[in-house]
């Protein structure tokens, strides 16, 4: 059975399907991102607290400490983000959108 394009309904399914598959995925990667930016803000509302509330040497070390580590975090995910997005396109390439 054609459909009015002339495609056959179940290879319109196919592409529908494949759609709705890169546009999930791509909300996916977009989440991701997101909590990686919300690690990154926890660690770093963290190390501001540890450095403005206690008097404790050892725990001043740690708030100095996790400023890095929310850095590294955003920039891993930021990272993460653009190389999966790449492979979303190449796949969006590939499938024909």
């Amino acid at each position: 059975m054609n459909n009015k394009d002339g495609t056959q309904l179940g290879e319109r399914r196919n592409i529908d399907t494949f759609k709705l598959a890169v546009h999930r995925t791509e909300l996916a990667n977009r989440r991701t991102l997101m909590a990686y930016i919300k690690t990154a803000m926890g660690l770093a509302a963290g190390s501001v607290a540890l450095l403005q509330l206690v008097d404790d040497n050892w725990l001043q070390l740690l708030g100095w400490a996790l400023l890095p580590l929310a850095a590294l975090a955003l920039i891993v995910g930021i990272f993460d983000y653009q190389r999966v997005k790449k492979s979303i396109e190449a796949e969006k390439r590939d499938g024909g959108l």
